[in-house]
């Protein structure tokens, strides 16, 4: 593994030797403090790879602020040939029609949470979504606020991820991007921008549209990280890079897109 891991480090540090170079780097266990990681995640007793949604704790939630707000949600799976959102998605069984749509908030947990999903839920996503907005009661769990990142006016957006056997085909990011696992894991792979072509990536949302050329299939990348609970990654702007959940249970994560202010 080529990527350095930070275990504890100044954002000064960070910022000198990571953020203004462009270089991804690993914060093993830097976030473990997040109330998030014992809150919105019960861990199996039965399987270490199946951990599970809190479902108890997002209704109360939910119920103490009075709303059920509507959530974007994916449904469908791509395959590994994908290159962005735009491409037609595959699922283990075929062609699949991929979509978003909104459903309440309230349902997608407990879709979540079933035993035996059924087969038409079986994909669904709960992905770039301002979860921390729709119910900022959430946002209380993931605090102290990252101190590697910049003061707020400079943060763009921040994001839920949550969903079992999700795969985010290869993009990049038009901001940086700090990612941070609550429950569950996650494979990252990166590729380096100067090895795929320079460009502008158009913005949507916070992922990017590839108008310029992906990484080839079967190119070599610049690392492959596994991201545990309690772990930060940092990705740098346009990047290109592919994320997967591993193992059978709930994998949740949230994240920052940001800009560094300049000198």
């Amino acid at each position: 593994m080529r990527i350095p891991i930070i275990k504890d480090a100044s954002r000064a540090f960070f910022v000198n030797n990571y953020l203004r170079k462009g270089l991804p780097c690993l914060f093993r266990g830097t976030f473990s403090n997040f109330p998030a990681l014992s809150k919105w995640i019960t861990p199996s007793t039965v399987n270490a790879s199946n951990p599970q949604l809190n479902l108890p704790y997002f209704l109360s939630l939910i119920d103490a602020s009075g709303k059920d707000p509507l959530v974007d949600v994916e449904s469908g799976r791509f395959n590994h040939n994908s290159h962005s959102r735009s491409s037609t998605p595959t699922s283990p069984d075929g062609p699949q029609g991929f979509f978003r749509t909104q459903i309440p908030l309230s349902l997608f947990l407990r879709l979540q949470s079933m035993t035996d999903v059924p087969k038409e839920y079986a994909n669904l996503y709960l992905a770039q979504t301002p979860l921390l907005s729709c119910l900022p009661a959430l946002s209380e769990d993931c605090l102290p606020k990252p101190k590697y990142l910049p003061d707020t006016s400079y943060i763009y957006g921040s994001s839920a991820w949550i969903g079992r056997n999700t795969f985010t085909p290869r993009h990049f990011d038009p901001n940086e991007n700090l990612y941070v696992m609550v429950g569950g894991k996650k494979k990252v792979v990166l590729w380096q921008p100067s090895l795929v072509g320079e460009g502008q990536g158009k913005r949507r949302g916070g992922l990017s549209n590839d108008n310029f050329s992906p990484p080839a299939l079967g190119e070599t990348p610049w690392d492959i990280v596994v991201i545990n609970p309690g772990d930060g990654l940092y990705i740098p702007e346009r990047w290109w890079h592919e994320v997967e959940s591993l193992g059978t249970g709930v994998a949740a994560s949230v994240n920052w897109w940001f800009r560094e202010p300049a000198k």
